[in-house]
């Protein structure tokens, strides 16, 4: 590429890019001009209103897929007779596959759309929009931000459910004047209170753990998976054959890294002092950080790294006797399966996103630096020095014991050994 080339792309790109979201704001505040026309002629009539179709987009990460399960849940609940649809990233369709409320999964790669060169394959996304109004939706809810309203009017439903401030005006007809990370509640029940709108008690909120194992209030909402139907294990993996899994990786932001000596002097300790075999598991792409880890390591790890499909990765997490993983979606696969589970959080908040289940553990530092993050950018360090201390400062020793904490609680046959001085 010129020179003169590679500086005038990107201001093409920057341009282009701002006229169509301007274009996008003028289409679809006209749009929703008719929309709040056709409601107030015609307002929405609660249990009484013909509901035989709902799709539900989440075109989100794996973690905000499995949080939005209860909210499929209870609407499957509300409306017995309607059939429960999601739209959904290609990669996270086969959670959804299993969980017994979903009806249709319907696939589609919208961040390939958001690069140029998939473009030129425009003509599937107009093929994946035409499949999906030929569904005749009486009801979209949308619960992922832009896209989510997007696609609640792409595809045609007749009555639209989100969160407004989310995504270009006019998108909604029964919207929500809320936002993500206005108020401190868990993405749960930020997916659950939407559904109020529709009259669905979202009943009391989820609580998440600090430091120690959560425990659900009764009646509380926890996403859950079936344990049956996923692949088998890796090779030279058994559960007769105690294992823990470790996750360093994160797809939405390089602070939500613990340091790499970290995790393998964590990796050692489980290894040496609890008799576990280190697992590390992660996307295709984490490769070279898996690598580094097994360098840092003085026992054993068997590196699946960049090996597994989501598919596959549920079989690794479901027989593991514990998973370790920062606020990524392996670690809410895995509180979903029943697997204990203890987060590492730096930049994001467990009280937002923190895992959900009878044996997890949250652990963060509390600097007043942190939380730091929000939707407006990946989780990256707001300091000046990007040292991501909140991260970097957590010790190995307080990870390793809500470790060895949630294996005792969680064994029923033997005592865990105790930690060497």
């Amino acid at each position: 590429m010129s020179p003169s080339r590679s500086r005038v792309s990107p201001r093409i790109r920057r341009i282009l890019r701002r006229l169509a979201n301007g274009g996008a704001t003028v289409l679809f505040g006209l749009y929703g001009l008719a929309a709040r026309l056709h409601a107030a002629i015609r307002p929405w009539r609660g249990a009484q209103e013909p509901i035989h179709r709902i799709l539900v987009i989440r075109l989100d990460l794996m973690g905000d897929v499995v949080f939005s399960i209860p909210a499929l849940e209870a609407l499957a609940r509300t409306f017995p007779q309607a059939r429960v649809d999601v739209l959904v990233l290609p990669y996270t369709a086969p959670l959804l596959r299993t969980v017994p409320a979903v009806g249709k999964v319907h696939e589609l790669d919208v961040n390939a759309y958001r690069r140029w060169r998939g473009w030129p394959s425009v003509s599937a996304l107009l093929a994946s929009i035409g499949k999906l109004r030929s569904e005749r939706y009486d009801l979209a809810v949308g619960l992922s931000g832009r896209m989510g309203g997007v696609f609640a009017v792409l595809c045609g439903a007749r009555w639209r459910l989100g969160y407004g401030p989310e995504t270009y005006s006019g998108c909604y007809q029964l919207g929500v004047d809320d936002c993500r990370y206005r108020r401190p509640v868990h993405e749960v029940d930020y997916c659950l209170d939407l559904l109020g709108v529709l009259g669905i008690d979202s009943g009391q909120p989820v609580q998440t753990a600090s430091d120690a194992s959560s425990a659900l209030p009764a009646g509380a909402a926890r996403p859950s998976l079936p344990r049956e139907g996923w692949p088998p294990l890796a090779v030279d993996l058994e559960p007769s054959s105690p294992y823990v899994v470790l996750v360093p990786g994160a797809s939405n932001g390089r602070a939500k890294r613990w340091p790499t000596l970290s995790w393998g002097g964590l990796g050692d300790r489980l290894s040496r002092e609890l008799g576990l075999r280190i697992v590390l598991c992660g996307g295709q792409d984490e490769g070279p950080l898996g690598r580094e880890i097994a360098r840092a390591m003085r026992e054993p790890v068997q590196d699946l790294i960049g090996w597994t499909s989501v598919p596959k990765l549920a079989g690794v997490l479901l027989h593991a006797s514990l998973v370790v993983a920062g606020d990524t979606g392996p670690l809410h696969l895995a509180a979903a399966l029943g697997t204990p589970v203890v987060g590492i959080f730096g930049p994001t908040d467990p009280v937002n996103t923190g895992p959900l289940g009878e044996y997890t553990a949250a652990l963060r530092l509390g600097l007043p630096c942190s939380p730091c993050y929000d939707l407006r950018s990946p989780a990256e360090c707001k300091l000046p020095d990007k040292s991501v201390i909140c991260m970097v400062q957590l010790p190995v020793n307080r990870v390793f014991d809500a470790a060895r904490d949630l294996l005792t609680r969680t064994s029923s046959e033997a005592p865990v050994p105790s930690s060497t001085p």
